[in-house]
């Protein structure tokens, strides 16, 4: 069927909201259920006892914000008397646009891999402290895949970090038993040789300062070396010593080594791995048995 002028709209308004309170003869604010947009206070259809409210300043109601905020309490001038009837007839749908308040989205709510890198601002991550210890093998850093176009999560334990070794000599004279070396240094992070003997911590030398102390002098002559371990962090190197019986192959180490991360000496000569020991679990055995009250001496090179 043909019409003359504007064609008809298939826009339809949303069926009236109806709102029902109980007067007490004290109470003049109740807050609506849907949110009424800026302006429509007019549009509200307020009814006490049938009989219905004139909307306005100094006249029978207003609208306002409720206590969060939200434009839906109706606030009349008088209180309607007890047990009176009230309904508010709302002529228009009401959008419920509310901020999002804090805390409140999950991550359940993220789609996965919605948040990338080219979403992340280079400066969103602000007033942050930087940590103050030694972070632990578990916990987890953020990455950008080049490859993926994507961040990821790393372990700590994953991450491979730039070691610096160095070295430094001295020569002993028969007498002089304090020999100056880096900084920060203990004896367990310090490997020491006099002659090519690989000297055992505590026992042959003490650490204080600067100063590299040994237990009796090296001898004239003598070719001292040092070999710094690399440190990261709080983190240490730990050592252990046993003494040979004559029989005895196997010795109890630390858990989770290698003959790879472990120098075995006795009497200070260095062993060769696997040809010399070899470790399973928490046992180190030796191919023969150390000879007795020879001095053996366990290096664990990984940080701990």
């Amino acid at each position: 069927m043909a019409y003359i002028g504007k064609s008809v709209s298939t826009v339809f308004s949303a069926a009236a909201k109806k709102d029902v309170f109980t007067g007490d003869g004290s109470t003049v604010a109740f807050d609506l259920a849907n949110i009424v947009p800026a302006g429509g206070q007019n549009s509200l259809a307020v009814f006490i006892d049938n009989v219905r409210q004139e909307p306005g300043t100094g006249k029978a109601f207003t609208l306002g914000n409720d206590g969060n905020g939200d434009l839906t309490r109706i606030t009349f001038s008088e209180a309607p008397p007890n047990a009176s009837e009230i309904y508010v007839l709302t002529p228009f749908e009401a959008t419920n646009i509310k901020n999002v308040s804090d805390d409140s989205i999950s991550t359940v709510k993220i789609q996965d891999d919605a948040v990338t890198a080219a979403k992340i601002n280079d400066n969103v991550v602000t007033g942050q402290t930087e940590l103050a210890e030694t972070p632990a093998d578990a916990d987890v850093f953020l990455i950008y895949d080049t490859d993926a176009s994507t961040l990821k999560k790393v372990q700590k334990q994953y991450i491979t970090p730039t070691l610096t070794y160095t070295s430094g000599t001295d020569t002993g004279d028969g007498s002089t038993q304090g020999f100056t070396i880096s900084s920060g240094r203990s004896v367990n992070d310090v490997l020491v040789y006099v002659n090519g003997f690989n000297l055992v911590p505590t026992t042959d030398y003490t650490i204080s300062g600067t100063t590299l102390t040994f237990t009796t002098a090296p001898a004239s002559g003598a070719e001292i070396a040092y070999r710094y371990l690399p440190l990261s962090g709080t983190a240490t190197y730990t050592n252990d010593t046993a003494t040979g019986d004559g029989s005895t192959q196997g010795f109890t180490i630390n858990s989770g080594r290698t003959v790879e991360d472990v120098i075995v000496t006795v009497n200070g000569v260095t062993l060769v791995p696997t040809d010399d020991y070899t470790i399973s679990g928490t046992t180190l055995t030796f191919v023969s048995a150390p000879v007795s009250s020879a001095e053996i001496s366990i290096r664990y090179l990984r940080l701990t």
